[in-house]
C-alpha cells in the first residue's frame, strides 16, 4: 500500500532520446535510510519487474540507461532514464522495501517526440508547531488569476486554500498566501505545522482556461521536533489587556517583525517593529523585547470585543517568514 511518508511525482513526460530525473521523498528513518531502493515497471500482468535498485545496476534494455542514486541525509533517493524510447512508457513505482509491493508511490511516464520539462519538485522540510514558507513562481503577471495551493491524493488536488478566500477547515487561521510580486511570484504561509501535513502538494495560477505554471512542493516533516508547543488560545475580558510572546530564531536577522489580523485568507498588518500602528490599535497595541530568548512580546490593552479572532506573529528575512499563529477569545466583563 502507498505509504504517507513517501512521496513523489504522479506524472512524468520525456522526449524520445532525452533523458528524465524522478525524486522520491521519503521520511528519513533509520529503517528507510538503509533500506532497499527500487524502481520498477508495472507489467500487463499487475506485477513491478525490477529496472534497478540500490547496490545493484539496471539490466536488460535498461543496461547503461538507467541509475538509481539514494541521499539517505537528505531523505530522498533519485532515478535517471537516458536515451529514452517510445516503450518506457507506462506506469512505475519508487519503493523502499526488501520487495516491489511494500512502501512505494507510483507514477505515470509518458514519452512524446517532444515534451516540456517540468519545474524540479521543490523540497521544504519543517518542524512539529513550527512554520515554513513556500515560493510558487508564476508564469503569468496578471493580477486576475486565482492562486492556489492544493494537496496531491490518489486522484486529484484537493483545494486547500486560495486567493478568492477560500481556505479548508483544518487550515483556519494557519495558511495564508500572499499578493502576487512584479515577476508573478507569490508565496504560500503555513505554520502550526502537524504531521499529517507531510504529502506531495501543488501551487499556481488559475485562469479562465485552467491551471497555469503549477509547482510541486513536497513538504517532509521532520521525525522528532526541538520545537515547543504554544499556546493556541488566549483568553481576555472587554477593557482589560493581554499579552502574547511571539517566536523568532535569535541567531536570525530579521528586515521586519510585525503582528497580523488574519481572516479569511488574508492577513493586515497591525503593527511592526519600524513603529508602524494601525489606527484602531493606536494606543492599544505595543511589542518590546520578549521575556525569554528568542521571542518578542505583544500587549494588546483596552480590549473589545471586536478583538476576538486569529492573530500572527511574524519575522520577514528576505522571502522567508517565520509565522506563528493564536487565537484571541473576548469575553464580557
Amino acid at each position: 500500500p502507498v505509504s504517507s511518508s513517501l512521496f513523489g511525482s504522479r506524472f512524468l513526460a520525456g522526449e524520445l532520446g532525452g533523458s528524465i530525473t524522478h525524486q522520491c521523498f521519503y521520511s528519513p528513518t533509520p529503517a528507510n535510510k538503509h533500506g532497499r531502493k527500487y524502481w520498477c515497471k508495472v507489467a500487463a500482468n499487475g506485477l513491478c519487474y525490477t529496472i534497478v535498485s540500490s547496490g545493484s545496476p539496471a539490466w536488460g534494455e535498461h543496461r547503461g540507461r538507467v541509475a538509481l542514486g539514494d541521499a539517505p541525509q537528505n531523505g530522498s533517493f533519485a532515478v535517471t532514464m537516458t536515451g529514452l524510447r517510445s516503450s518506457d512508457a507506462g506506469t512505475y513505482r519508487c519503493g523502499i522495501g526488501s520487495t516491489n509491493g511494500g512502501l512505494y508511490v507510483s507514477l505515470n511516464l509518458t514519452v512524446r517526440a517532444e515534451a516540456t520539462v517540468a519545474r524540479p519538485t521543490q523540497l521544504i522540510r519543517g518542524e512539529r508547531h513550527g512554520s515554513v514558507t513556500v515560493l510558487c513562481p508564476s508564469g503569468d503577471t496578471h493580477g486576475d488569476q486565482k492562486r492556489f495551493w492544493c494537496k496531491v491524493g490518489r486522484s486529484s488536488c484537493a483545494l486547500i486554500a486560495s486567493s478568492n478566500g477560500y481556505v479548508d477547515r483544518r487550515y483556519q487561521g494557519r495558511i495564508l498566501i500572499t499578493p502576487q510580486e512584479s515577476s508573478g511570484a507569490f508565496r504560500v504561509l503555513i505554520n502550526d505545522l502537524k504531521k499529517e501535513d507531510s504529502g506531495l502538494y501543488l501551487c499556481g495560477t488559475q485562469g479562465p482556461r485552467g491551471r497555469d505554471s503549477e509547482q510541486e512542493v513536497v513538504l517532509q516533516m521532520a521525525t522528532a521536533s526541538a520545537l515547543p508547543r504554544r499556546p493556541k488560545f488566549l483568553s481576555g475580558t472587554v477593557g482589560g489587556s493581554l499579552s502574547f510572546q511571539c517566536p523568532h530564531d535569535p541567531e536570525g536577522t530579521y528586515e521586519k517583525k510585525y503582528v497580523c489580523r488574519w481572516r479569511g485568507g488574508s492577513c493586515p498588518v497591525l503593527l511592526d517593529d519600524e513603529g508602524f500602528v494601525l489606527g484602531p490599535y493606536e494606543g492599544r497595541m505595543r511589542m518590546s523585547g520578549g521575556a525569554e530568548r528568542g521571542t518578542y512580546a505583544v500587549v494588546l490593552r483596552r480590549l473589545r470585543e471586536e478583538d476576538a479572532g486569529w492573530y500572527w506573529c511574524g519575522a520577514r528575512s528576505g522571502h522567508t517568514e517565520l509565522t506563528a499563529s493564536l487565537k484571541l477569545l473576548i469575553h464580557k466583563g
